[in-house]
């Protein structure tokens, strides 16, 4: 019917009641129902009711009398409104029984003839067809995901709301790896299985530069450390003078590739390399910089003697000092030095040139420069998805110098949520899985400089229209993993509005019916890792 109303047939009998109610009345979820009564003149006092409690005017409940017509409407109904329909005037009363017949909910069938082309380079072509049942359960859209060959976790990569084929290029993935894909249907109901398409496809994203290649200063026999970050992970290449480099284990160059990030190490620097180019080349990607090798920087102290040939003695705070590769002594004609190569604070105190008759004394201090961060991600944007990796680098001017940590204005705490990385001179702070309370102000400080990150964590937004059902899914890389599912940080239970739900290696969160209280934050934790979802349940 246009108003979605339904009646069954009346019975007109004598009385103040001359047009009685049904006996019973069938509707469907989410229809309106309708119900009329006609007294023999126009009266007040009417009453109805929905077993045995006395209905009032609503948004859902509409009550009109028109002289002797007296209606109720009851608007979209649910489960919960099936029961004895009364009206009463006086002594006279009619009844009729609401039954309410629920809609199947049925999930959409799998998609089918699920095939992979990789013909054009770089690219996959997907195709697929609707389940044959399409007509009576269908999908209001597919949903691909991907992971790579090698194993990990499916991540899904793009929604189509028409079956056929769907073309993935290199620039749709973060790295350059071989990947699988599957396909399912999904409806407002649920999700059918996955489909996977056979075979796998080597793709590889269009890198650009993030941070290019600085220029390495470094003392003759130090290693020199050079690095570059890209906005994709691929694959590259180093060059030193255009000869392209090798990575052999234990020889002079070591190659490491993380992620976006590239880095080669150059094993004792030799002052013949100084000026040296390096290049690094990955597609259409090339940077280069240039290593500079000093020499050894000396310290002399030097006095005259008389005679020419007398023999002198180095004390340093009174003890003799030691000749070895650091300190040597050097005596030409009436001067006596001593030489200190690459002095250190252990160096400083009192140096004396004693002669035996005469003496001469050197307060010897040495400094050394103060650690400086000559390059970070301080500047990269720093707002997260939950669940995402998230890594903060600074690179010192030395690569022993000590460095802090803190959060908030308090020094961190190394752990399973919280990583601290160091290599040579570069530091990082890593978080494998970034959580909302992972948001805040980052500082690496190293004494007398420091770089701040103001991170950003944000929950997976989920917009719901009261009363529609919410699905919060996830999947484990280890199927029989146990989770804990919170709600504004209170561990939530199961109850008849909300299922906790295990599929092999997806957990789902099941609310039926969602209301404007069940609006907040959902957290399904893991050992390692946790996900959060932001509901927001309006109307």
């Amino acid at each position: 019917m246009k108003d979605k109303g339904r009646s069954i047939a009346e019975v007109s009998v004598r009385g103040v009641i001359v047009k009685r109610l049904p006996r019973k009345l069938d509707v469907m979820e989410g229809e309106n129902a309708a119900f009329c009564v006609e007294t023999r003149e126009a009266v007040e006092g009417i009453c109805w009711s929905h077993n045995g409690l006395q209905l009032h005017e609503s948004p859902r409940i509409v009550l009109k009398s028109f002289g002797r017509t007296h209606l109720l409407v009851l608007v979209h109904v649910t489960r919960e409104d099936a029961g004895v329909i009364s009206f009463t005037i006086g002594e006279s009363q009619t009844s009729s029984q609401l039954r309410v017949k629920c809609v199947k909910r049925d999930p959409p069938s799998a998609p089918v003839a699920a095939q992979m082309s990789t013909e054009q380079s770089n690219a996959a072509l997907l195709t697929w067809c609707p389940a044959p049942d399409v007509h009576h359960r269908p999908p209001s859209t597919y949903v691909l995901e991907r992971r790579e060959a090698a194993g990990g976790e499916w991540v899904q990569c793009l929604t189509t709301d028409l079956a056929g084929r769907v073309q993935v290029l290199g620039d749709s993935v973060p790295r350059e790896a071989d990947y699988c894909f599957r396909v399912c249907a999904v409806n407002k109901h649920g999700r059918s299985g996955p489909v996977e398409f056979p075979g796998s496809v080597h793709l590889a994203p269009a890198a650009r530069l993030e941070r290019g290649l600085q220029d390495a200063w470094v003392r003759d026999g130090e290693d020199a450390r050079f690095s570059l970050e890209l906005s994709a992970s691929v694959q590259g290449a180093w060059f030193l003078n255009g000869e392209r480099l090798g990575d052999e284990e234990g020889g002079r160059y070591g190659m490491q590739h993380c992620r976006t990030e590239h880095s080669l190490l150059i094993r004792g620097a030799q002052l013949a390399e100084s000026g040296a180019t390096v290049t690094f080349m990955a597609g259409g990607v090339r940077d280069s910089a240039t290593l500079h090798v000093q020499g050894e920087r000396a310290s002399r102290w030097g006095c005259e003697v008389s005679p020419e040939g007398a023999p002198v003695r180095w004390l340093k705070d009174g003890e003799a000092v030691p000749l070895d590769g650091v300190i040597a002594m050097q005596a030409e004609g009436h001067v006596r030095r001593l030489l200190i190569r690459s002095a250190t604070p252990a160096d400083a105190g009192t140096y004396t040139c004693d002669t035996g008759d005469d003496a001469v004394s050197f307060v010897v201090t040495v400094t050394e420069a103060p650690v400086r961060i000559v390059s970070s991600n301080e500047g990269a944007p720093h707002t997260y998805m939950a669940g995402q990796r998230v890594e903060l680098w600074c690179q010192l001017s030395r690569a022993e110098a000590p460095v802090c940590w803190y959060k908030d204005g308090e020094e961190v705490e190394e752990g399973e949520s919280l990583v601290l990385e160091r290599e040579g001179p570069r530091c990082r702070l890593v978080l494998p899985c970034a959580r909302p309370q992972d948001a805040g102000e980052f500082v690496c400080d190293v004494g007398g400089d420091s770089v701040f990150y103001n991170i950003t964590v944000r929950s997976l937004e989920l917009p719901v229209l009261a009363p529609g059902r919410v699905e919060l899914r996830c999947e484990l890389s280890v199927p029989h993993a146990p989770v804990r599912w919170f709600k504004d940080g209170l561990e939530v239970d199961e109850s008849d509005n909300l299922r906790l739900l295990v599929e092999g290696a997806r957990r789902c969160l099941l609310i039926p019916r969602s209301s404007a209280e069940d609006t907040g934050e959902y957290i399904c934790e893991s050992k390692d890792e946790a996900v959060s979802f932001d509901v927001k349940v309006s109307g």
